[in-house]
C-alpha cells in the first residue's frame, strides 16, 4: 500500500536547514529572526481571535438587555424607557466582563451610554431638527452628528413629556433601539466569518506547537493547584468495592486506572457542597450537548473540582426528590462528564470530548450505560427515601406560618410589579412620608418577591394560607427561614382578627 505523505505538506517548521540566508547574516541569527516572526504571527493571530469571541461574548449580554427595553417600550411606553435609565443610574450592576483590564467598564455602564445616546436621538428626530442618514446609522443635526455636545430639546429634559410627543416619542426610540438589536445581529455575523477565516487560516500550517505526544508520561513542578490534581489516597475502609471500568483514551499516561466507586455511595454521605453559579449554568447544558460542556470548562475548569462534582450529585438527588426529573438527569449527565475529566487527567480531557463529539460508538455506549445505572441509582434511592420520610409520620423539622392567636388570619400583600414612575400616596399622613424611601421599599419589597421560587410565587399568588405552607414544607429548614424573613422584610404577611371585637 502506498504511503501518504500529503499530511506532511503544511507542516511549518522554525529552524528549516534549507533557510536562506543574507550574505552578510550568519544563519543562525536568520534562523532565530525567522522562528520569532512565525511566533509573533502565530500570537497576533491568536490574540486577534481571542479578541473577536470577546466581542461575541458582549454582544450575547448587551443583546437580551437592549431586547428587553425594546420590548419595554412597545408594550408600555416613554415610562419603561426612563425607569430603566433611573435603575442603572440609581442602582447599577456591577457585572463586567471579565477582562481584568483596569477602568473595565460594567455592563449597565455600556447600555446606560447607548440608552442615552438614543434617547438623544430620537428626541432630535421627534423634533424635527434632525435626520437619518447613511442608512441609519448616524442622526445629524445641522450637518452634524448628534452627540453629548448636540445636548437635548428643551422639552426632553422636563419631567412630564408634553402628551403631544410621547406616542411619536416611544415609536422613534423603538426605532432606534431596533436598529441596534439589528446592527448586533449583522456585526456578530460578520465577527463569526472572520473568527472563521482566521481559524481556517491557523490550521493551514502545523507549527511546533500544535505537535503533542500522547502517549508519555511527564512530571512537571506545578506552580499551583488544578482543578484535575487528584488528593492523596485515603486508607481503604474494609467495605467492599465495585470497580468501574472506563475506557482509556490516553494509554501510557498516568491517568489509566479504573475508578473506584463505593457501592453503598448514597447522597447522605456525599459532603454538603455548595452550588456555585458557575455550576447552576453547567448543569443547565442540554443532555448530550457534549461540545457546548467543552467549551465551557475550557472557559472555567472550577468545574471539575471534586467539591464540584460532590454538589451536582447533590443537587441531583433533591431535584429527583422534588419530582424534577429534567434537572435530575442533567446534573447526572454532567457529574460523570466532571468524573471522567478528573480520572483521565489533563492530557485525557480533549481526546474524551473528542471521542463523545465525534460520536464514537463505544464511547457513546460506555457513558450512556454508566448514565442509566447511576440515574438509577439516584432514582431508587430518592423513593426509598421518601418512603423513610413519610413513616417518620411527619416528623421532620418544618417551618410553618401559623398565627399564634387562633382568632388572627394570616393573608398575603403582594407586589404586582415593580414602583410606578409616578407615584402617588393619598391620605392624611401623605405629605409627610418621604417619596424616595417609599419607592426604596417597594422596589426591595419586589425584588424579593421575584427572586422566590416559581412554585412558592404561584402559592402565594393563590393566597391561600394550606398552599404556601405545603411549599414550605418542602422547603429546607435554612431556605424556607430566610423566605419567612425575607416576607416579613418585605411587609408580605398581613395579619387581620376575625369575628366581632368587645370594645366595652
Amino acid at each position: 500500500m502506498p504511503l501518504n505523505y500529503s499530511k506532511w505538506d503544511n507542516l511549518e517548521l522554525s529552524d528549516d536547514s534549507d533557510i536562506e540566508e543574507h550574505p552578510n547574516v550568519d544563519k543562525k541569527s536568520m534562523i532565530r529572526w525567522r522562528q520569532r516572526d512565525i511566533h509573533e504571527k502565530r500570537e497576533q493571530q491568536r490574540l486577534h481571535i481571542l479578541k473577536l469571541n470577546n466581542e461575541l461574548a458582549l454582544n450575547g449580554v448587551l443583546r437580551p438587555r437592549i431586547t428587553s427595553v425594546l420590548d419595554g417600550v412597545k408594550s408600555k411606553g416613554v415610562s419603561h424607557y426612563r425607569a430603566v435609565q433611573r435603575r442603572i443610574k440609581e442602582q447599577p450592576s456591577p457585572d463586567k466582563p471579565a477582562t481584568g483590564a483596569p477602568n473595565q467598564p460594567t455592563y449597565d455602564m455600556m447600555l446606560g451610554q447607548l440608552l442615552g445616546d438614543v434617547w438623544r436621538e430620537a428626541a432630535w428626530l421627534v423634533d424635527g431638527d434632525a435626520k437619518v442618514e447613511k442608512g441609519e446609522v448616524v442622526v445629524s443635526k445641522t450637518g452634524k452628528k448628534v452627540d453629548e455636545k448636540s445636548g437635548e430639546p428643551a422639552w426632553s429634559n422636563e419631567m412630564t413629556m408634553p402628551d403631544s410627543k410621547t406616542e411619536v416619542m416611544a415609536q422613534a426610540l423603538a426605532e432606534r433601539l431596533a436598529w441596534h438589536v439589528k446592527g448586533l445581529d449583522n456585526r456578530d455575523a460578520e465577527v463569526r466569518d472572520e473568527i472563521k477565516k482566521e481559524e481556517d487560516a491557523r490550521k493551514k500550517k502545523i507549527t511546533s506547537g500544535d505537535i503533542h505526544d500522547g502517549f508519555d508520561s511527564w512530571a512537571v513542578n506545578k506552580s499551583g493547584p488544578n482543578p484535575l490534581d487528584k488528593p492523596k489516597p485515603k486508607p481503604k475502609s474494609k467495605e467492599k468495592e465495585t470497580v468501574q471500568e472506563i475506557e482509556v483514551l490516553n494509554p501510557g499516561g498516568s491517568s489509566s486506572k479504573a475508578t473506584q466507586v463505593p457501592a453503598k455511595a448514597e447522597e447522605d454521605e456525599l459532603p454538603l457542597e455548595a452550588m456555585t453559579p458557575a455550576l447552576r449554568k453547567f448543569i443547565n447544558i442540554p443532555l448530550g450537548a457534549f461540545e457546548e460542556s467543552y467549551k465551557f470548562i475550557q472557559n472555567d475548569s472550577s468545574v471539575l473540582t471534586e467539591s464540584a462534582h460532590n454538589a451536582v450529585l447533590l443537587e441531583a438527588f433533591e431535584a429527583e426528590r422534588r419530582g424534577d426529573k429534567a434537572l435530575a438527569r442533567r446534573c447526572i449527565h454532567q457529574s460523570l462528564i466532571i468524573n471522567y475529566c478528573r480520572e483521565l487527567g489533563r492530557d485525557g480531557v480533549g481526546l474524551f470530548f473528542q471521542r463523545m463529539i465525534s460520536h464514537n460508538p463505544k464511547s457513546l455506549k460506555m457513558f450512556a450505560d454508566d448514565f442509566s445505572r447511576t440515574y438509577g441509582h439516584v432514582e431508587r434511592r430518592s423513593v426509598e427515601l421518601a418512603k423513610e420520610a413519610a413513616a417518620d409520620d411527619g416528623e421532620r423539622e418544618q417551618i410553618q406560618l401559623v398565627a399564634e392567636d387562633p382568632n388572627v388570619k394570616i393573608g398575603f400583600n403582594l407586589p404586582d410589579g415593580p414602583p410606578p414612575e409616578h407615584l402617588q400616596i393619598e391620605g392624611e399622613a401623605a405629605e409627610h412620608l418621604d417619596m424616595d424611601k417609599v419607592r426604596e421599599f417597594l422596589q426591595r419589597k419586589w425584588e424579593l418577591f421575584d427572586g422566590f421560587p416559581e412554585q412558592l410565587k404561584t402559592a402565594l399568588r393563590t393566597e391561600k394560607l394550606d398552599e404556601v405552607n405545603k411549599v414550605l414544607g418542602n422547603m429546607r429548614l435554612a431556605e424556607a427561614e430566610e423566605v419567612v424573613e425575607q416576607l416579613q422584610e418585605g411587609d408580605m404577611l398581613s395579619f387581620s382578627e376575625s369575628g366581632v371585637r368587645d370594645m366595652t
